[in-house]
Formats: C-alpha cells, sequence, structure tokens
C-alpha cells in the first residue's frame, strides 16, 4: 500500500516529521518497505532555453547546446540527446548539483568540449521513467526558474507499506 506524507498531515491536527510518522507504522506492526523522497535532489536544476545547437567535432552520438540561464550568456552543455530545437525551454543541472542517483554534476571535457552542466530527461529528475530524451518544457517557463517550481513538484514523501495479511 503507498501513502503519501502530504496526505497523512491532512488528517493530523499539527505537523509530524516523516521519520517519526515512519517510525510509528513500524510500531503498529505495518513496516515501511519502501521510501521514496518526491522532489529530493533537485535543487541547483533550472530552466534555461537553447540557443543554439551544433554537431560535437569529435564525436557523432554528442552535440553541443548553448543555452541561456535567463542573463544573456551563452553556456556550453555537451550532450546526447537529439530532440530539442532552438527555442526550446530545458531543465539544466547546474554545476555543483547533486542528482537525485548521487552523481555530481561538474564541468567536464567530453573528447574535447568543455560541458558546463548536464541537460536532464525525465527519468534522470526522477519524475518519469521516459527517457526518450531532454525534457523540453512549456514555453511560457521563465528562464532560471527551479524546476520543482516549473513542474509544480511539492517535496513530499512516498512510503510503500507492507500490508499485513491478518
Amino acid at each position: 500500500m503507498k501513502v503519501l506524507h502530504s496526505w497523512l498531515q491532512e488528517l493530523l491536527d499539527a505537523p509530524v516529521a516523516p521519520e517519526a510518522i515512519a517510525a510509528a507504522f513500524d510500531d503498529l506492526g505495518t513496516p515501511v518497505e519502501e521510501e521514496t523522497r518526491i522532489g529530493d535532489g533537485l535543487d541547483g536544476i533550472e530552466v534555461v532555453e537553447v540557443l543554439a545547437l551544433r554537431p560535437h567535432p569529435n564525436a557523432d552520438k554528442i552535440q553541443l547546446v548553448d543555452v541561456d540561464r535567463g542573463d544573456g550568456e551563452a553556456l556550453q552543455i555537451c550532450c546526447g540527446a537529439f530532440n530539442m530545437a532552438i527555442g526550446d525551454r530545458v531543465p539544466l543541472a547546474t554545476l555543483g548539483t547533486v542528482m537525485p542517483g548521487g552523481m555530481k554534476i561538474e564541468r567536464r571535457k567530453l573528447r574535447g568540449e568543455w560541458s558546463n552542466g548536464m541537460l536532464c530527461s525525465a527519468r534522470e529528475l526522477g519524475t518519469s521513467d521516459d527517457h526518450g530524451g531532454i525534457l523540453v518544457l512549456d514555453g511560457a517557463v521563465a528562464l532560471g526558474t527551479p524546476i520543482t517550481e516549473a513542474l509544480g513538484i511539492e517535496p513530499d514523501v512516498l512510503w510503500e507499506l507492507e500490508v499485513n495479511p491478518n
């Protein structure tokens, strides 16, 4: 059975920490099998606009993507997805971001070209299993908007509870 922390909070008179609720489930004989922190690891991911797309000079399966974070300066990203167009709004994991899977985004050289972040798919954001390319957002989303705000993600905790057969 799946239960959201936010749903339980609606039923309680006062705020209760997720850790206390998980412990209470265990004490009641309904242990937590799995805990998922929704929106966790998305700090540092923001909306950018694709300014230019060009082939990587040393790799056929990578393209160079120039993006604008809203400061008017082009930032180069090396990307293996080819589903974007100039003018698209996409999520950028900025330098220093720790992704939901634990990978830290750092400035890296890929086959001789610098990448200053990572453009993200829905799967990399943990919002879907779709890995069909970079997540293309609504064009009305302002540049620099945090991805949690752009996607309407509120931090929450989802518990998968062990169902007792009795």
